[in-house]
C-alpha cells in the first residue's frame, strides 16, 4: 500500500463520509418519522439522557482533532474515519430510541449535534495535495 493518500483512497473516504451524513438524515426521516415538531413535556429531560447523547459526539470530536491529523497512511485513516463517524451517528440513535417523542425539541438539538459531529470528518486530511495538519 502506498505511503500517503492517493486519489482513489480519498474518493473512497469522501464517499463513505457522504454516505454516513446522508444516512443520518435518512434514519431521522424513516425511523424517526421526519423532523420532530411540537413542544417538550413540562418535565425536563433526565441528565443521564443528555450525557448518553452528548458523550459519543464529544469522543468523536476529540478523536477528530487530536488523532486524525497525525494519521498519514490510508490504512490508519479509514478505520479512524469509520469509528469517528459511527460515534457521531450514535447520538441520533440515542435520541430516537431513548429520548423518544416526549422531547421533540431536544431531539432536534441532538440531531444537529450528531450531524455537525459527522460533518467535521470531511476527509480533507486524506486528499492528495491537502496538508494533513489540522
Amino acid at each position: 500500500m502506498s505511503e500517503g493518500p492517493t486519489k482513489q483512497h480519498a474518493m473512497i473516504m469522501w464517499i463513505i463520509w457522504f454516505a454516513y451524513l446522508q444516512s443520518m438524515l435518512a434514519i431521522q426521516f424513516f425511523i424517526g418519522g421526519g423532523i420532530p415538531s411540537g413542544d417538550n413535556i413540562a418535565e425536563p429531560m433526565p441528565l443521564g439522557l443528555w450525557v448518553a447523547a452528548i458523550c459519543p459526539a464529544l469522543i468523536a470530536i476529540t478523536l477528530r482533532w487530536s488523532l486524525m491529523h497525525k494519521l498519514r497512511q490510508p490504512a490508519q485513516q479509514l478505520p479512524a474515519l469509520i469509528v469517528g463517524l459511527a460515534l457521531s451517528e450514535l447520538p441520533l440513535f440515542i435520541s430516537l430510541f431513548l429520548v423518544g417523542s416526549d422531547y421533540p425539541q431536544n431531539q432536534i438539538v441532538i440531531l444537529m449535534i450528531a450531524f455537525f459531529s459527522g460533518l467535521q470528518y470531511a476527509p480533507i486530511y486524506a486528499t492528495p495535495g491537502m496538508s494533513p495538519e489540522a
